[in-house]
């Protein structure tokens, strides 16, 4: 395992987002219990990870499944506002290698929220530029650089340069 001091620690913006959604929620219930306990096990998450553990015993790796984004590279950690029910909330994270030799991974944590549903690994997928019904290799393979304009191919000089002024063509 990497050590916290080879890698950074990112919380996407988004999950400040998610935090402020079950902080107003304890906001509004003072008295829920539950709600409470979620956001504090969800910050105490969130600083284990930090720190470079691994998000506890309820953490997991994702698989691929057909209904949901392929978040196979992230990990999913439970969150459960009472010890005697199944975790309601989910943290899912991943470790980002470097992208260079000898340079910093990262983890970054993308979403917190609702397991129910599958709502947190949807947003998770969005928030990721991951749709629903393709693998990491298949969008890896979409995901082909776009040549280099000093490089690509020069229009013809048959073909009349559009005006300025011209309206964006419409497809049906």
């Amino acid at each position: 395992m990497t050590s916290p001091q080879d890698r950074d620690f990112e919380i996407l913006p988004a999950v400040q987002h998610d935090l402020a959604t079950l902080n107003d929620r304890v906001r509004r219930n003072p008295r829920d219990k539950v709600a409470r306990n979620v956001l504090q096990v969800a910050l105490n998450v969130l600083v284990e990870l930090r720190d470079g553990h691994p998000g506890g015993a309820g953490t997991k790796p994702l698989e691929c499944l057909p209904s949901y984004p392929d978040l196979s590279d992230c990990h999913t950690t439970y969150i459960s506002g009472d010890p005697h029910a199944n975790a309601t909330h989910r943290v899912v994270w991943r470790d980002v290698p470097p992208e260079s030799p000898g340079g910093r991974g990262r983890r970054e944590v993308i979403a917190v929220g609702e397991r129910q549903n599958g709502r947190v690994y949807q947003i998770a997928g969005q928030r990721l530029g991951r749709p629903v019904g393709f693998t990491l290799a298949e969008l890896s393979a979409l995901r082909e650089p776009v040549a280099d304009r000093a490089r690509a191919p020069r229009r013809s000089h048959d073909v009349p340069e559009p005006a300025a002024d011209a309206p964006e063509p419409q497809f049906e």
